[in-house]
């Protein structure tokens, strides 16, 4: 599914919708993770902090965290 309202520097490797499909999480080679508001079309969360490519991106069950991994080798965290 192609999603016009993507913008990252460049183009996201990785994409996970919430469990309630309202907001989708993506993972780019710039290095940020970024959720977006679908029914908006609008950035809700710039989530900065990878040192490189942002390769894995997954909601947790009850869509309260995100978890992102990279070419940084690093596995984050992220606590809404």
């Amino acid at each position: 599914m192609e999603v016009g309202f993507l913008v990252h520097m460049t183009d996201p490797y990785k994409s996970d919708w919430s469990a309630d499909s309202r907001l989708l999480l993506s993972g780019s080679k710039d290095s940020t993770l970024k959720v977006w508001d679908v029914r908006t079309q609008k950035l809700k969360q710039d989530l900065p902090g990878h040192e490189d490519e942002v390769f894995a991106v997954d909601w947790s069950p009850d869509g309260e965290k995100v978890a992102s991994g990279g070419r940084d080798r690093v596995l984050k965290l992220w606590m809404g």
